[in-house]
């Protein structure tokens, strides 16, 4: 028996133009109308089941909640959210768990620029051990010289480890807060 056979079917009239845009929802969600329609009745009954409780309460529905924003909140969000190259949803979503959690995780493309940086230090401090310097300073230069390149070195390798520390930190606190989501 093919799982079609086992459904039945729920309908309605909408004007012409309710249609089209419904029908357009669908083709950008990549469904068909009759399977968007199943997905939205799914979820409706989900959330407003008789049994459905709020996650916040005791984990046993899903972690999805709706928020009403105040005027501007969704646009000024929407601002924060591009200028992080992160959608605004998951923008907020990482907003909440920064607080709820109290950590401070960064948003994944500024992670990833933090380990680009520490790389970027980590091979700085290479280059200033093997630096050579040249045969022709007197001994006082080469050892004036010696001390700055030790004093950069050892900067470099703080800014190194400072770095790598927000980096472990933020990569523990949502590996061990759970994974943001994003949607």
């Amino acid at each position: 028996m093919t799982k079609t056979s086992l459904s039945s079917v729920i309908g309605t009239r909408v004007p012409p133009d309710t249609k089209a845009r419904f029908a357009a929802l669908a083709v950008r969600h990549e469904l068909s109308e009759s399977g968007l329609l199943a997905k939205m009745v799914n979820e409706v009954l989900k959330t407003n089941s008789a049994g459905a409780r709020d996650s916040t309460a005791d984990g046993a529905a899903s972690d999805r909640i709706t928020l009403r924003l105040r005027n501007g909140d969704r646009r000024l969000a929407a601002e924060r959210a591009r200028a992080r190259e992160m959608k605004t949803g998951s923008y907020l979503a990482m907003l909440v768990h920064n607080h709820v959690r109290r950590s401070a995780a960064l948003p994944p493309k500024e992670l990833d620029q933090l380990k680009v940086t520490c790389a970027e230090l980590a091979a700085l401090g290479r280059q200033l051990r093997m630096f050579g310097m040249p045969n022709t300073l007197t001994m006082s230069l080469a050892s004036e010289l010696s001390e700055v390149i030790a004093l950069a070195r050892r900067e470099v390798e703080v800014a190194r480890e400072a770095t790598a520390a927000v980096v472990r930190q933020n990569v523990i606190s949502w590996e061990t807060d759970g994974e943001l989501s994003h949607a």
